[in-house]
């Protein structure tokens, strides 16, 4: 409990390193420190996987939350320019800390297996967060966009079907699962899902007030895309060449 509301404080303060004008790239490596000797804390002590994920879910939960305080408060130029690279330089620091501690030297258990179970988590949370995504452009975003009557109206019709594209990216994730084993296309494909995202938000962005609940959706989509992208093909890399456990 202690490590878990350490690691709670140490990430509160992570948005402070942008506030201060240090840059994403300071909180990237800010969190990919402070979830290492966290994570290596917690391997040393002997401690189990359910303790290490709550020390992580616990130092990186500020930084979704900061994100969201932003796309509700700020303009979608300043989400573009400000909380998405927060959000990004924030998860991105977090889990390259969390990998490096758990294949650092030393670290129990076996390579090959910390790479498979990596795969599987990150698999499981990839397909889960795409499920979310398609969800959120059928039943929030794309009904939105349909009802603006301004002139600068664009159609929905385009947004069903990037959903049912995340549909099958998801289901792939989720089927590669029983191999354990990341595929590098599941990372490259969700980059390129968010990056579209992006543009489907400049484009919708207009001043109609309408449609403002749809951009600020389509920013939280695209950047849950590229964390998934970058998670995804991170995990990919690193574990390239382990073989998967038969039987899993």
């Amino acid at each position: 409990m202690a490590m878990t509301v350490l690691s709670a404080i140490l990430g509160l303060f992570s948005p402070l390193v942008i506030v201060v004008g240090a840059g994403p790239l300071a909180m990237a490596l800010y969190l990919a420190l402070c979830q290492f000797l966290v994570a290596r804390s917690a391997h040393s002590a002997g401690r189990t996987r359910a303790v290490w994920s709550s020390n992580f879910v616990a130092m990186i939960a500020p930084v979704p939350v900061a994100f969201l305080a932003i796309v509700v408060l700020e303009k979608p130029g300043v989400v573009l320019a400000q909380g998405v690279p927060m959000l990004l330089a924030g998860c991105t620091g977090c889990l390259a800390g969390a990998l490096a501690a758990r294949w650092a030297p030393g670290t129990p258990g076996a390579y090959g297996e910390n790479v498979r179970a990596a795969c599987r988590i990150a698999l499981r949370v990839n397909g889960g967060l795409t499920i979310l995504v398609a969800a959120a452009l059928f039943f929030v975003i794309a009904p939105i966009v349909a009802k603006d009557t301004s002139p600068e109206a664009k159609p929905a019709h385009g947004l069903m079907v990037i959903a049912v594209f995340h549909l099958l990216l998801a289901g792939f994730s989720l089927w590669r699962t029983r191999s354990a084993v990341m595929p590098v296309a599941s990372g490259v494909f969700g980059l390129v899902f968010g990056l579209f995202l992006l543009f489907l938000a400049s484009v919708f962005a207009h001043p109609g007030p309408s449609v403002q609940p749809a951009v600020i959706a389509l920013y939280a989509c695209a950047a849950s895309d590229l964390l998934t992208g970058c998670s995804a093909t991170a995990v990919a890399i690193v574990g390239r060449g382990e073989p998967a456990a038969v039987g899993i």
